[in-house]
């Protein structure tokens, strides 16, 4: 005969929350994708409303996730966002694509991988570009960073990409291997 135990009231909650969770996949990306993406806008919000320890504790921490070159950057009022236009684009894209997922999401077949990797392709080359530019201070990639520039479109366009890439190739398996599994 084998003994059953009842787990303790703590390990079922625990059990009941990853449940719930893996259930609710595309709701809790889309939160920490709007919470990772949309944080580094309350910094210039709040330097704006006179809360600078919030808004410099906010930029110190992306600090240590986005270069936040000023010339990369958005500002608001004068104070720079906490991180760069590429990503700035890449989570804003990831966002509202996760929404649209919601959508078609049973209806989404996974990209291959290798389409995945070839949309990503682009933004190792500007990234790359970027980073040998930095390390050798030449200019590789010309000084004109404004809103409108060549520059600042190749930004943009990587980070969409980058988003494109997750969504085709990340969100339809994420859809595919969590439906299938016991989760009940």
């Amino acid at each position: 005969m084998i003994e059953t135990t009842s787990r303790p009231r703590w390990e079922q909650q625990i059990n009941n929350g990853v449940r719930w969770a893996l259930r609710h996949w595309l709701l809790m990306m889309n939160s920490i994708v709007f919470l990772y993406g949309g944080l580094p806008w309350l910094s210039p919000i709040a330097h704006v409303l006179g809360l600078h320890w919030l808004g410099s504790a906010i930029f110190l921490v992306y600090s240590r996730l986005c270069h936040q070159k000023p010339g990369q950057s958005f500002f608001l009022d004068g104070y720079q966002v906490a991180f760069c236009e590429r990503e700035t684009a890449m989570y804003t894209c990831l966002f509202v694509g996760g929404l649209l997922f919601h959508l078609v999401r049973t209806r989404v077949r996974p990209a291959r991988l290798w389409v995945g990797a070839l949309l990503l392709l682009p933004m190792l080359l500007d990234g790359g570009s970027q980073l040998i530019d930095d390390v050798f201070h030449t200019s590789l990639r010309g000084t004109d960073d404004t809103i409108g520039s060549f520059n600042f479109w190749t930004r943009m366009i990587t980070g969409l990409l980058f988003a494109i890439a997750t969504l085709i190739t990340v969100y339809p398996r994420l859809q595919r291997d969590l439906r299938d599994i016991d989760i009940a």
